[in-house]
């Protein structure tokens, strides 16, 4: 394998373009049959088939024959030189042509991203001027020559000038894509202030970007520095927003970032097709989905997740607890309004049955009825018989800790402690065994007397306790 660099012959520039291009592999299988071959050919388009099908044939069957009867004789292709139109110029193709001894079948051509070209004459032209490294291919009877020539255009100065069109959430762009033939090693300016020549929507502004280059200019009509007018087409990022299924139709652009640019158009996937779409969403109509709004070639999208209503019913005594005659359809829960409307009595705090205080000290076991009244029990009405068990607290005086008593009691019981006054300042419940049962005090009981009223399975037990 050989490699030239921009080697130049007089006319060079003027080689016109080669004709009957047929693409094939680099290893092409010449030690095929002709009849291989010729079907092989068949495969080719139309076009190509019935301009070249008598020549490949003709060529393959003179090949074989050759190799076959002559072996001895047969000399492998050798690339003398490569004769190329570089460096170009503004408007040039790329020309190539190869100066190639030996037993020759064909020639291939590749240059930077234009994939494999083969034709039956030693030139080629590539109608983009592409600067990089191209490979020619020379195919012979008994062996193959490859040679790779670099392509440049240093004399065609800062290339065209012109305008960029991008998206302002679209990826970093190179700004030599504008430029055409140029010569890489100039540099870019904004406003006279340094540029990398990659353009990124997300942080550089809009306006003219230079580039300039320092080498001697030779192609006619080029220039030192050419100017990109970077354009920006504002659609800013994917949106998502929330609907309530009772709003009205809303304007979708209201979610798109603000200073858009309008006079788009809106389109949603409907059954993995973009279907064009209204600019606004409707609940009755829409649903929850993704959709796309799309002006100058730019696109970006609002997710709309529509939110069901349910009903919230009145927390006014503020228990957690619902009044089911006082209801609210919405999306979101509005003040003073619970998801539950299990709240029989609206104005206290509980529902029927929910032990309450009626501020009564001669009653026990206070709860809300069904009429929703705090009412107790009157201490005579569960004191059918005298007892004679005391009842027994200590610590007394109590400063801190739990609280232990002792007396006829078993079983489940309420501790009520009640001030002098006699209002009811604790109500504790705990399990006796043995008749014994410990309780915890909460922190901050007021200094004082009070008095203790145990009642356990009917039974009213009392004593006196002084907190300090």
């Amino acid at each position: 394998m050989h490699e030239y660099r921009n080697e130049v012959r007089p006319g060079m520039r003027q080689m016109a373009a080669t004709q009957g291009v047929l693409p094939l592999p680099r290893a092409f299988p010449w030690s095929f049959l002709p009849g291989a071959l010729t079907c092989f050919a068949m495969e080719q388009p139309r076009s190509f088939a019935t301009i070249r099908l008598k020549a490949i044939a003709l060529l393959v069957v003179s090949a074989y024959a050759h190799t076959s009867a002559q072996a001895e004789d047969c000399e492998p292709a050798h690339i003398d030189s490569v004769i190329t139109n570089s460096p170009i110029c503004i408007g040039d193709h790329v020309d190539l042509a190869v100066v190639a001894t030996g037993d020759i079948i064909g020639y291939s051509w590749e240059g930077p991203g234009t994939g494999e070209q083969f034709s039956f004459t030693p030139e080629f032209s590539f109608l983009i001027p592409l600067t990089g490294d191209y490979t020619v291919v020379v195919y012979g009877e008994c062996g193959n020559d490859t040679v790779t020539v670099t392509v440049t255009a240093q004399g065609a100065g800062a290339g065209n000038g012109g305008i960029l069109q991008l998206c302002d959430n679209g990826p970093l762009k190179p700004l030599d894509i504008v430029l055409g033939a140029h010569d890489p090693g100039g540099a870019w300016t904004f406003f006279g202030e340094p540029h990398s020549g990659i353009y990124d929507p997300a942080i550089d502004p809009p306006g003219p970007y230079v580039y300039t280059v320092t080498d001697t200019v030779t192609c006619p009509g080029a220039n030192q520095s050419a100017s990109i007018a970077v354009q920006l087409t504002h659609v800013g990022p994917a949106q998502v927003t929330s609907i309530c299924e009772l709003d009205g139709p809303v304007d979708l652009s209201q979610s798109l970032m603000p200073g858009f640019t309008e006079n788009g158009l809106w389109h949603q996937y409907v059954m993995l097709s973009m279907e064009p779409h209204a600019a606004t969403y409707d609940p009755e109509v829409d649903s929850s989905g993704v959709f796309f709004y799309m002006v100058a070639g730019c696109t970006t999208s609002v997710t709309v997740n529509e939110d069901t209503a349910i009903a919230w019913f009145n927390d006014a005594d503020h228990d957690g607890m619902g009044d089911p005659s006082d209801v609210i359809i919405a999306c979101t829960r509005p003040e003073g309004y619970v998801p539950d409307s299990s709240d029989a009595c609206g104005t206290l705090l509980g529902t029927v049955g929910s032990p309450c205080d009626d501020e009564d000290p001669s009653t026990v076991s206070d709860v809300i009825n069904a009429e929703c009244e705090c009412l107790g029990t009157l201490w005579t009405s569960v004191e059918p018989v005298q007892h004679k068990s005391t009842l027994t607290v200590w610590p007394n005086p109590y400063t801190s800790g739990p609280l232990n008593l002792s007396g006829d009691i078993n079983g489940p019981v309420e501790v009520h402690m009640v001030d002098l006054h006699g209002r009811t300042v604790l109500l504790l419940s705990g399990f006796a065994t043995e008749g014994r049962v410990k309780v915890a005090v909460p922190t901050g009981l007021s200094p004082g007397t009070y008095l203790v009223r145990v009642v356990s399975a009917g039974a009213v037990l009392r004593a006196t306790l002084v907190v300090r």
